[in-house]
């Protein structure tokens, strides 16, 4: 499986499962190689996180609007449910406006939102789905053999 990085990824993950390749993504910042417009997953540090939804909302929210015409869109935040709820940052967002913000992200816009308490959890969170997405796609691809025709060699 090669993850795809996108080259604006500031602070890139690790997968010790997987190999990169790091390429321009017009949404995201992973994907699969040969399914970049299949399948998007954002990663988002809480700082980032919080800068998305202040200052850069406006921006955000077209890069939401564009994760909504994947197969397969994911946000995964480098923070745990705790420390969303208790909202100790600096900043003027609430912890509210926070959670409400990503809980319309996913019943509102069908994007999957993954916490995960550290990068190390956010690398396998991001990791895990891409692979478990890329088993569909297989799996997919299996059952429609015998409706084309091809045979098992």
């Amino acid at each position: 499986m090669t993850i795809v990085q996108d080259t604006r990824e500031q602070l890139p993950l690790t997968f010790p499962e997987a190999k990169v390749q790091v390429a321009t993504l017009l949404t995201g910042d992973y994907s699969l190689e040969h399914f970049e417009d299949k399948v998007t997953i954002e990663r988002k540090s809480l700082p980032d996180l919080l800068g998305s939804l202040g200052n850069d909302r406006d921006r955000f929210m077209r890069e939401i609007q564009r994760m909504q015409a994947f197969e397969y869109a994911g946000l995964v935040v480098e923070a745990s449910m705790q420390v969303l709820y208790k909202g100790n940052w600096r900043s003027e967002i609430t912890p509210q406006s926070v959670m409400g913000t990503l809980q319309a992200l996913s019943a509102k816009y069908g994007i999957h939102v993954f916490l995960a308490d550290n990068r190390e959890l956010a690398a396998r969170t991001v990791e895990g789905l891409l692979f478990h997405f890329l088993r569909k796609q297989y799996e997919l691809h299996e059952r429609l053999k015998p409706l084309l025709g091809i045979t098992q060699t």
